[in-house]
């Protein structure tokens, strides 16, 4: 956020949102920090979805760190506490101040999310070519190919902000073209948030489509209850997933929007509205919200997971590692 508004109210408001942000971005690396800690500590946690989910965790814990790192060095005085040479000021500007780690992790939280989506859909609705789809080579291979598409398509932003010669401000804005932010803002609401969401949207409505035929059809021919419990536990792990969803649509809407909506912030910008102190404390608590979605995956998991809430009690509490270590892991066989 700029802090150079020249009311005195401003710089209150803007210390406050600093320490916030701060605070979503300590709470963000702890908690998907823990779910990588429980998921590779704990044996029956060990299979493709919850690997998936802890690249998932990686994505979200690197999106929080990097707004620890930005709001509290932008808008927190600590940058001014330590000596900084040229070339960190130029590394400041080019990834943090520019939003191109904003950007890119942010790419990579939606698209792995659209990995673990596409892992379930295929495991769900099309079970017999699951083994041959997805092997371990593949998913790896598409879990590297998200990461690099993420970083690429976020490249131009590293040179919109340099290092300023003016000793009281740290970077400038170098945008080359008029037309940069406005091209930016749509391909970001296209291809970071409308074609995924919508994509992931589809393929979970399939799948609860299908799951509910086969409890339908497993009930009518009176089956075991081991294959009951397994479309139950399948109909619990996507309805997880599907809360996750929610919380990345609900939490990144109202910012990506506000983007789409209000390109340059000024009174050059297509609407007057876009220039008020209205609209720039609207952009504030989108940017809360869109930074609180890579906070709040731990809090779902923990919730609605049984298999993340098991897993915690044996990585946590050694009377229970027994028992827990000994249990199948009947929620994610792919058949």
């Amino acid at each position: 956020m700029n802090t150079t508004d020249e009311h005195n109210e401003e710089p209150t408001v803007e210390k406050w949102v600093c320490q916030i942000m701060a605070a979503e971005g300590v709470i963000g690396v702890l908690g998907n920090l823990l779910v990588c800690y429980v998921i590779l500590r704990v044996k029956f946690l060990h299979n493709m979805t919850n690997y998936l989910l802890v690249n998932l965790a990686v994505a979200d814990m690197l999106v929080s760190l990097q707004v620890f790192l930005y709001y509290s060095t932008s808008d927190c005085p600590l940058i001014a506490l330590a000596p900084v040479s040229h070339g960190v000021r130029d590394l400041y500007c080019r990834l943090l101040a520019s939003r191109f780690l904003a950007w890119a992790l942010s790419y990579a939280s939606a698209y792995n999310l659209c990995v673990v989506t596409l892992e379930r859909y295929i495991a769900i609705v099309h079970p017999l070519h699951y083994s041959r789809k997805l092997t371990t080579a593949r998913m790896v291979t598409l879990v590297a190919l998200m990461w690099v598409i993420s970083f690429l398509i976020s490249l131009p932003l590293l040179f919109t902000v340099e290092p300023s010669n003016d000793p009281n401000r740290i970077c400038s804005v170098t945008i080359p073209h008029p037309l940069f932010s406005i091209l930016l803002s749509i391909c970001a609401f296209f291809v970071a948030y409308l074609f995924p969401l919508t994509l992931m949207s589809l393929a979970y409505y399939k799948m609860q489509v299908t799951l509910k035929r086969q409890a339908t059809v497993l009930k009518l021919h009176h089956a075991r209850a081991a294959a009951c419990n397994l479309v139950i536990a399948r109909q619990n792990l996507v309805s997880m997933l599907k809360t996750v969803l929610g919380a990345l649509i609900v939490l990144w809407t109202m910012d990506y929007f506000a983007v789409l909506l209000c390109v340059q912030t000024t009174d050059k910008a297509q609407f007057s509205f876009c220039g008020s102190k209205v609209f720039r404390y609207i952009r504030i608590f989108a940017n809360l919200l869109f930074n609180f979605n890579s906070v709040i995956n731990p809090i779902i998991y923990e919730f609605k997971y049984k298999k993340f809430r098991q897993g915690l009690k044996v990585a946590f509490c050694s009377c229970s590692k027994r028992q827990g270590g000994n249990r199948d892991d009947i929620e994610m066989a792919p058949l």
